[in-house]
């Protein structure tokens, strides 16, 4: 079950400049955060880090820690989104 749900593609902005829906996605996650927000495993968002595909991510100097921002997972989310008409 996800953490959130995703909004409408109608969704307006809340007071923090976000999509309606974004609010409860915390500023930093960790892999395992993310993952368990979009419903993969973290070793499918090592598998996109390393071709390039996912979200924009930090890793920070002098450690192998990664975190991502919502807004670049926003960003990506929304730059994924499949547009279906009937």
């Amino acid at each position: 079950m996800s953490l959130v749900a995703f909004p409408s593609p109608a969704a307006d902005a809340d007071s923090s400049g976000l999509p309606a829906g974004y609010a409860d996605v915390p500023a930093v996650m960790s892999p395992k955060t993310l993952g368990d927000l979009l419903e993969v495993s973290s070793r499918t968002l090592e598998r996109w880090r390393a071709e390039k595909v996912g979200p924009a991510y930090f890793s920070l100097p002098g450690s192998s820690l990664i975190r991502y921002s919502r807004a670049d997972v926003v960003a990506w989310l929304t730059a994924a989104r499949v547009e279906v008409t009937p």
